[in-house]
């Protein structure tokens, strides 16, 4: 990726038989900073980063959205750790290595396991790890793949809340200084770890103005509770019950 670019431009629209997901939308997407989408479920959050990352997405949608910028490598992280339940917790870290049949590098595994509290599980199988172990698990593995831009898709929403916390803030510190578009349905979550936030309203993507603090913002913070509730009433106008 040339670091040259500061940015890339998603524009267009996507749109299924039932309803218009996106119009016209401009999704502008800053290299080194955290962005998030937050919206309602089945409002294509999870299409769209399908459609960032050129997979392919149901031939249901008609999709008319362009990346100004191809030449990008991605990983994904997602609500299911997708964990190979057979192969232990190094070999699901090292798993895209040796799809690729590439030369295992253990050292930067274990590294990595280190640096999300797992080496001690290194050669046990998911099962015996907790949900937080495995979605640890599951970054580690993200960050092995050292893509250009890492996509996430509600990655924390099957965690219990101080689980939740604790990964929020781990996942933050080590991915503070790459490329990342996180999309979630919870405000508090966007704006504890965003530098750009996006809601969807009414098939539009808008951009919220967050407070002046840096990300991890403090869950006390007036500026972010103020933040967090003009969120909630953009989205409780935005949502179709």
């Amino acid at each position: 990726m040339d670091r040259k670019i500061l940015s890339f431009l998603l524009k267009g629209s996507l749109n299924n038989k039932q309803k218009i997901l996106f119009s016209d939308i401009k999704l502008n997407i800053n290299f080194n900073k955290w962005t998030s989408i937050i919206g309602q479920s089945g409002s294509g959050k999870s299409t769209l980063l399908k459609i960032i990352a050129g997979m392919d997405i149901p031939t249901v949608f008609n999709n008319t959205i362009t990346n100004s910028s191809k030449n990008h490598s991605f990983s994904l992280m997602a609500q299911n750790d997708l964990l190979l339940p057979w192969a232990s917790v190094i070999e699901n870290v090292t798993l895209g290595q040796k799809l690729r049949r590439e030369k295992l590098d253990i050292n930067k595994a274990n590294n990595l396991l280190e640096d999300v509290g797992l080496i001690n599980e290194a050669n046990n199988l998911p099962s015996t790890l907790s949900g937080g172990m495995r979605q640890r698990a599951a970054l580690a593995r993200t960050l092995m793949e050292n893509k250009d831009i890492i996509l996430m898709d509600e990655p924390f929403s099957a965690l219990d809340s101080v689980t939740r916390s604790i990964i929020q803030k781990l996942t933050w510190k080590l991915l503070k200084n790459k490329t990342v578009i996180m999309v979630t349905h919870d405000p508090l979550e966007a704006l504890l770890l965003s530098n750009n936030l996006y809601y969807i309203s009414k098939s539009k993507l808008k951009l919220i103005k967050l407070p002046s603090s840096k990300p991890f913002r403090k869950v006390n913070d007036e500026n972010l509770l103020y933040s967090h509730n003009y969120i909630l009433r953009k989205l409780e106008s935005s949502y179709k019950l």
